[in-house]
């Protein structure tokens, strides 16, 4: 198990995650990446029919991607990755396809991913990254629940 992919979005939930994905390349000598994957909206807008400021699409990306890099280099300063071979991914997209997408394309051996404790009903209707890389995912799946205090 040479590669593999955490998807994060800095929330404790993917924290979880990545404590797992350092448990599983310690015992592997395994190289992870960390991906972000930031959603960009679909509508840039200016609010409600109010006055606003109007970003050009390129502005826009490049100051969502300048904030997920922080999230990253944040989310990052709270792990210990002494002694793991890591980098880090920022793509802008729908978080499943980017996640899926990478995954193939760069040949991962597992994805390591947390799942948010939405219940049953939420899961339903919304769906859940979580459960859609696991169904579309070519390699293994380590989903992670929510860590319970």
């Amino acid at each position: 198990m040479d590669k593999i992919l955490v998807p994060v979005d800095g929330s404790p939930t993917s924290e979880h995650a990545t404590e797992k994905a350092i448990d599983v390349a310690k015992k592997y000598n395994s190289k992870i990446t960390f991906l972000l994957v930031a959603k960009k909206p679909e509508v840039i807008g200016t609010g409600s029919g109010g006055t606003g400021t109007i970003f050009s699409s390129k502005e826009y990306i490049n100051e969502l991607k300048e904030e997920q890099e922080k999230t990253m280099k944040n989310f990052l300063k709270k792990i210990d990755m002494e002694g793991i071979e890591y980098d880090t991914k920022i793509m802008l997209g729908e978080p499943y396809e980017k996640i899926i997408e990478m995954s193939e394309n760069e040949n991962f051996d597992l994805i390591v991913i947390g799942r948010r404790g939405f219940s049953k009903i939420t899961r339903f209707f919304l769906g859940s990254v979580s459960q859609r890389v696991l169904s579309g995912a070519h390699c293994p799946v380590l989903v992670i629940p929510e860590k319970k205090d």
